[in-house]
């Protein structure tokens, strides 16, 4: 039976773990109603309890879950055993560089056979001096205790509150970061990272860059390359290698949410133009056009109302929830609470979009 690990956001110290099948004898409709429903699915929710975690994300490799802390730096090893989910051990990320930090918090993590890969982000307050930027440590699975290598380093260091979030990829030794680019904190209305149409005009763009942009690293060589920039406030991010795309999705301001596929050289539109609205309770940001993507690179596809989407997976070709939909793509819902399942055309459209309901906010999930 195919499972999937979901991490949902939580605040107090139970990790609600949900595995569910695409068959199985106790049946609730994928949009959680008794009507219009495609398929049925098999829902069982267990819990164990990480002690003193707030918000958590996770992260397979193999019968290993790593569970990290968002805000302590601390990161959890269980075990998946035949009946039950063991927590084994901690580790922790190194702490931040200087003393002006507000803190060190984990932003993603993704698991391969050999190594745990980690951002990290040094956050500051908004009346600091200071400034942050995001880092990314490779941790040897098999020896934690050896100290972690540090892979990238962000540049430039941005002053201001920033809106923290970041999503790893990877394809072989490319190992990719994307990092968001959502608030406008500045006196005069402009954006805290740099101006991403800047890229697409021709001018210099950091390739260390970490705001609204994507970049591929060298996991050998440690080099960068400057992918792609507009991005806003990032959801997830995942290598299809059937495909040979690399799949994002990300948050509009009020709708407009998108899942796009990251191509080189290419700008996906943000701060200057958005599918969402501005809120009501917020300033319009200067310079931003809603309800238009101009010259910019289309979505593949965009959701309004919002979903939050999150986290992005593919079903596998093989097992139980393959027949249901063999190569879709997984997409975690957190306002929704939801996993949406896309089905993906030969020409990569959206051919349509099931939502499956959870019940709890889906931030983070992998296929065991």
């Amino acid at each position: 039976m195919r499972k999937f690990l979901v991490a949902a956001l939580v605040v107090g110290t139970l990790f609600p773990v949900h595995v569910f099948a695409a068959d199985g004898s106790t049946m609730i409709p994928a949009n959680g109603s008794h009507i219009e429903a495609t398929n049925f699915y098999q829902v069982r929710m267990e819990t164990f309890t990480v002690p003193s975690a707030t918000s958590l994300i996770s992260a397979v490799s193999g019968n290993k879950i790593f569970i990290g802390d968002r805000p302590s730096r601390t990161i959890w090893l269980a075990t998946l055993g035949k009946s039950a989910i063991t927590l084994e051990r901690t580790i922790t990320v190194p702490e931040p560089l200087n003393k002006y930090h507000k803190s060190n918090s984990i932003i993603d993590m993704l698991a391969t056979k050999t190594d745990l890969f980690v951002i990290a982000v040094d956050g500051v307050d908004s009346s600091s001096t200071a400034c942050g930027g995001a880092r990314i440590y490779d941790f040897s699975i098999t020896n934690l205790d050896a100290k972690p290598k540090l892979l990238f380093t962000s540049s430039p260091c941005v002053h201001g509150e920033i809106f923290w979030d970041a999503r790893l990829a990877i394809n072989g030794d490319t190992l990719y970061i994307a990092g968001g680019n959502a608030l406008a904190k500045n006196d005069d209305g402009t954006f805290p990272g740099p101006d991403s149409q800047d890229f697409i005009e021709g001018d210099k763009f950091p390739v260390t860059n970490y705001f609204g942009a994507v970049s591929a690293i060298n996991i050998k060589t440690k080099k960068s390359t400057l992918i792609a920039t507009g991005l806003r406030h990032l959801g997830g991010m995942y290598y299809d290698a059937t495909r040979k795309v690399l799949w994002e999705s990300e948050n509009g301001p009020r709708g407009g949410d998108e899942l796009n596929i990251i191509a080189k050289g290419k700008n996906y539109g943000w701060p200057q133009v958005t599918l969402g609205r501005p809120y009501e309770f917020l300033e319009s940001p200067k310079g931003v056009k809603s309800n238009s993507i101009g010259k910019s690179e289309a979505p593949i596809y965009s959701w309004t109302p919002s979903i939050s989407p999150s986290t992005v997976r593919k079903v596998p070709i093989t097992g139980e929830f393959a027949k249901y939909g063999s190569g879709d793509l997984l997409v975690g819902s957190l306002k929704g609470k939801q996993i949406r399942r896309l089905r993906i055309s030969a020409k990569n459209t959206v051919l349509y979009d099931e939502p499956i309901y959870v019940g709890n906010r889906i931030r983070s999930f992998d296929i065991l």
